[in-house]
């Protein structure tokens, strides 16, 4: 994965109709000759400010809006080496399969975590009159603008074909936090440790109690009994369970509910090495929706699960 400089070289502007890393973990442009321009202008480790088109295919809350940051490779790829089944269905759903297709990696992303309006970032770079030139050129912010686009409070989220961010990773900081290096918190009087220790690990598969394709915002086909589905690692599922249902409202129909376990692991790493045996299975025989997410049926998926060594001997939870 691309290192971070303490602070970015530059920052780039786009625009798309959403913004959905975990599923297109690429930045695309129509015409091949756009692209290698980039090519030409851009270094490894550069970022673009994506913000949402002044279009009808853009949700009308995230119009002229600050959506994320993507931080990319410079070298070729097609839409196709870094897309999940179900973005590119959604490509093709929408009639956009030949848009988009050359493209350059992205490697890391960033969400935006409060309502940002494009022109408070950008206020020179940005003219709504030269939208679509934006959408070619991705012209560079101005220094000040930087300075201002480092202050936007941000939470790092998957992106596809990418290893999976960490669960334990600091939600809602300003984006400069990710440029910079730890620091230690401010001294105070008084003795304070602090230990973790690795130890016995558990894989666990879950499933999404509720309707999954709603969750994902698609419409559920007729006589579809495909799932929303889960593969991860804690060293205790009681609690992992009920950190991935503390986000939603008591009175939410949808719940995700950990369905199997394996046994105990020597450490988290090797328990990390059973969760890559399922995801390399489960892209070919499931969908992939990014990081440990996927789609498909769930007697399927427990047949993954159960094949991965060290998973089998244990069943329900």
């Amino acid at each position: 994965m691309t290192a971070l400089l303490e602070k970015p070289r530059s920052i780039r502007l786009r625009s798309f109709y959403g913004f959905s890393p975990e599923e297109d973990g690429y930045l695309g442009w129509t015409d091949e000759a756009s692209r290698d321009r980039m090519l030409g202008l851009v270094k490894d480790g550069d970022l673009f400010m994506i913000y949402g088109a002044a279009s009808a295919e853009t949700s009308k809350n995230e119009r002229h809006r600050v959506l994320g940051f993507l931080q990319v490779e410079a070298r070729r790829v097609r839409d196709i080496d870094k897309a999940s089944s179900l973005g590119l269905k959604r490509k093709s759903d929408n009639g956009w399969t030949e848009k988009w297709s050359h493209a350059l990696p992205v490697v890391r992303a960033w969400r935006v975590d409060e309502p940002m309006l494009l022109e408070t970032i950008a206020p020179v770079t940005y003219r709504a009159e030269a939208g679509q030139a934006i959408a070619v050129w991705s012209p560079e912010l101005t220094p000040s603008e930087i300075d201002l686009a480092l202050k936007v409070k941000v939470t790092e989220v998957n992106v596809f074909g990418e290893t999976p961010v960490a669960e334990t990773v600091v939600k809602r900081r300003p984006l400069a936090e990710v440029f910079q290096p730890s620091e230690a918190f401010p001294g105070s009087f008084g003795e304070r440790t602090s230990t973790y220790e690795d130890g016995p690990t558990l894989l666990y598969l879950a499933r999404f109690e509720g309707d999954g394709f709603a969750m994902m915002g698609l419409p559920k086909p007729q006589f579809d009994k495909s799932g929303l589905i889960k593969i991860g690692v804690s060293n205790d599922v009681r609690r992992r369970a009920e950190e991935l249902n503390c986000g939603f409202p008591p009175a939410a129909k949808g719940r995700w509910k950990i369905e199997m376990t394996s046994q105990l692991y020597h450490n988290k790493a090797t328990a990390e090495a059973a969760e890559k045996v399922f995801k390399d299975r489960g892209q070919k025989e499931l969908t992939s929706l990014g990081g440990e997410f996927f789609n498909g049926d769930w007697m399927k998926a427990q047949s993954i699960f159960a094949s991965v060594p060290g998973a089998s001997r244990f069943g329900g939870k």
